[in-house]
């Protein structure tokens, strides 16, 4: 009786996995959870593909970022920067510390911003990018599925920063 106390006691915490475990994949079903983890899952098939292009040609993801950054934006502050590739302003200063060595980057005291300074792309850096980013856009181009322009807007504007 012990025993079947024990066997009984047994399959209903199967049970009861089993039924939380159908719950929690009924969570699965909505449409927006389907959506979510479809982009979640392109995203990270696109960035891995781009990254390992990239590096062919001797350039991390992060690199080619904080190159996209300075050169359609900059000059930037390194907060800015950090910021904006929603990364530590100590992993900014690390990468933008070897792009400097490499002379791919020109740090500059900013006027009237407080003694900030401003990052901008060297020539060098410039000439970088610009080697690089035409052949990024084609792998873009051939690996993103068409998006229709009001799924486009709806995911641009998602900002649930205050």
């Amino acid at each position: 009786s012990v025993i079947n106390d024990k066997i009984i006691t047994q399959k209903e915490i199967i049970l009861n996995k089993s039924h939380k475990m159908q719950n929690m994949q009924k969570l699965l079903d909505s449409p927006k959870i389907k959506a979510w983890r479809s982009l979640m899952h392109a995203y990270t098939q696109i960035y891995r593909y781009l990254e390992s292009e990239l590096l062919k040609e001797n350039c991390s993801i992060s690199r080619f970022q904080i190159f996209f950054y300075l050169y359609f934006h900059g000059p930037l502050s390194s907060i800015e920067l950090a910021k904006s590739l929603n990364v530590t302003r100590g992993n900014i200063s690390a990468f933008i510390g070897r792009l400097s060595e490499d002379s791919l980057v020109v740090i500059n005291a900013a006027e009237g911003r407080g003694g900030k300074q401003l990052i901008s792309l060297s020539k060098k850096g410039k000439s970088q990018f610009e080697d690089l980013f035409p052949e990024h856009i084609k792998r873009v181009e051939i690996v993103m599925p068409d998006i229709s322009l009001k799924s486009l807007n709806a995911l641009s504007e998602i900002d649930l920063n205050p």
